[in-house]
């Protein structure tokens, strides 16, 4: 399937001609086995890759240099994305802040908010919410030195245990523990900086 990306990236072969390179005798069987691996549709793939550049396995919790910068790219051609972040920013200690709030703030429906970033980052725009939040707790527990409670409280989650969950998840070791980690990039504060 690794082939197959790097053909979709290349944009030189149709959808039905890169499942045929790739040993599939049908485009369905291709188009199933391609989403379940990778979380989109070889087109919506395709799309992602010729709109932005912007692969979604590029972001990854904890968020490097290089996902901020092409963050920074992307929000000097989409302006909305930089109301975006600033309106997630300044909710930061918001626990009721969701989808709906946040669209409306942006003068947008939920779903036209979803297509937009699924568009930009290849995922849900709740997914971006959580991630910003959670790097934002990494930044608090390891800057700040903040307690895990604080960390979640001002980072927006409202269920430590939902919280200390999803956080081992995604920094594969608990929130407790990862204090200790000082390698972090400042993303959330730089971020704010930018702004």
């Amino acid at each position: 399937m690794q082939l197959a990306k790097h053909i979709l990236e290349t944009n030189k072969y149709s959808i039905e001609e890169t499942a045929l390179y790739c040993g599939f005798n049908h485009v369905t069987n291709f188009s199933r086995k391609f989403k379940q691996e990778f979380g989109l549709s070889p087109s919506a793939y395709r799309d992602n890759c010729l709109i932005t550049g912007f692969k979604p396995e590029d972001w990854k919790i904890p968020l490097s240099n290089e996902c901020f910068n092409k963050l920074i790219q992307l929000k000097e051609e989409y302006k909305w994305l930089t109301k975006l972040l600033i309106i997630v920013i300044d909710n930061f200690d918001n626990e009721a802040f969701c989808i709906e709030m946040l669209s409306a703030k942006l003068f947008m429906s939920p779903s036209n908010l979803n297509r937009k970033v699924k568009s930009l980052f290849g995922f849900p725009a709740i997914r971006l919410l959580r991630d910003i939040r959670l790097q934002f707790a990494a930044e608090l527990l390891v800057v700040q030195k903040k307690s895990v409670t604080e960390a979640a409280s001002l980072a927006g989650f409202f269920d430590i245990a939902h919280f200390s969950r999803v956080f081992k998840q995604n920094f594969e070791c608990p929130p407790s523990k990862y204090n200790t980690n000082s390698h972090l990039f400042p993303f959330v504060n730089l971020l704010r900086k930018v702004l």
